[in-house]
């Protein structure tokens, strides 16, 4: 199992009102993707203790003010200070105006956009958004949307954590099955009510660990991917006579033989793409890998099925195995996208996930500083 390990420091800084340096406290501060979040005392001032080592963004927001992101690297010894800009006051362009079909459609737009943002698998079904009604919507023909003036709040009773999202932007376009948002979580671990029930958050953050980005991004930082149960192939598109798009394999440079899930007696063989398809090679390091590929990257997960959830309501891919393998695709959005120690993907939107990856969305999610030794302990 890729075990990951790292510095810890601290983070201080204080957070003013960019108007008039005037302190705010009760300022939210956290660290985007972990466990690492405060508020501000009553002198704007802020202390981020045992935060891991690595590049992150730090969100920091009020209300009333525009909300700061910013890209920190934690091993960096500073103070910060940040202003923040109040928001105009537009109260007086508001008018009120009658609301029966949008409240008729409320319910059905807050039952997607739960499905869409939360899950739909045995994690969501323990789910529960605390505050839906920070949320708006609007619609556009096909096209539904979602903004929050408020941070969501999601507490996860099967994981273990309240996690409080803040939504950058939500969308979702029926007819290309299109699901796409960005926004900054910040996980609160729940105290269990007593040793089952932590036992049971142990396990299931490690079943929810296992076959994730963040299992694949560590394992690829550690050149594990073989060892972790991922195989990788070059994949290409290429539309038919009818115009649709299929995906084909490109023939790996190995074979890797490995147990059929659906019967323990045989083998499977599986093509093995080299890290050089999906590395850059010239720019990647031992600290620092860098992601650079061309056309597409399947990536296959050879340690636990596809869910009976998932198999019912898609194919994985265009480009299907003999096998209930989780198989997911992976296409660049940027140029080139680096690798941190625990498994983030830098930018964090650099790299569009197709398949069995998308599939599982926030109530699979766990924070960046997540240590699985915890659950593989619970298992023993």
């Amino acid at each position: 199992m890729a075990q990951v390990t790292w510095a810890q420091s601290t983070i201080q800084g204080q957070v003013q009102n960019g108007k008039n340096l005037e302190s705010l406290p009760f300022a939210n501060v956290f660290l985007s993707g972990t466990t690492k979040g405060t508020v501000t005392d009553q002198n704007g001032s802020f202390t981020l203790l045992n935060v891991p080592a690595g590049r992150f963004d730090l969100i920091v927001s009020y209300i009333g003010f525009a909300t700061l992101k910013t890209t920190i690297q934690t091993q960096d010894q500073k103070v910060y200070r940040f202003l923040l800009k109040p928001l105009d006051n537009q109260l007086d362009a508001v008018t009120v105006t009658a609301r029966r079909r949008w409240d008729s459609d409320r319910a059905r737009q807050l039952s997607l956009f739960t499905e869409l943002f939360i899950g739909k698998n045995q994690n969501a079904r323990q789910c529960r958004l605390v505050n839906p009604q920070v949320l708006s919507f609007t619609q556009k023909g096909d096209t539904l949307r979602a903004s929050a003036q408020e941070p969501l709040l999601i507490e996860n009773r099967a994981l273990g954590y309240r996690i409080k999202f803040q939504l950058e932007y939500f969308s979702y376009t029926d007819a290309s099955n299109l699901i796409a948002y960005q926004g900054d979580p910040v996980f609160e671990p729940l105290r269990p009510a007593n040793a089952k029930e932590a036992e049971r958050w142990r396990r299931n953050r490690h079943y929810a660990y296992l076959g994730s980005v963040m299992h694949f991004g560590r394992a690829l930082y550690q050149r594990q991917l073989a060892r972790e149960g991922f195989t990788i192939q070059k994949v290409i598109e290429r539309k038919n006579r009818q115009g649709e798009v299929r995906l084909m394999g490109v023939p790996g440079d190995t074979i890797v033989s490995v147990n059929s899930l659906t019967n323990p007696k045989r083998l499977v063989s599986l093509p093995m793409a080299a890290y050089k398809h999906l590395l850059d090679t010239v720019r990647s390091t031992a600290l620092q890998p860098v992601i650079a590929f061309a056309d597409l990257i399947q990536v296959i997960y050879t340690k636990e099925k596809e869910p009976y959830e998932y198999q019912r309501t898609q194919r994985s891919s265009a480009y299907d195995t003999n096998d209930a393998f989780q198989k997911s695709i992976m296409r660049m959005l940027d140029s080139s996208v680096t690798v941190e120690a625990n498994g983030q993907f830098w930018p964090p939107r650099g790299i569009r996930h197709q398949g069995y990856w998308a599939w599982e969305l926030m109530a699979d999610e766990l924070p960046f500083d997540y240590d699985d030794k915890d659950g593989i302990s619970a298992l023993k």
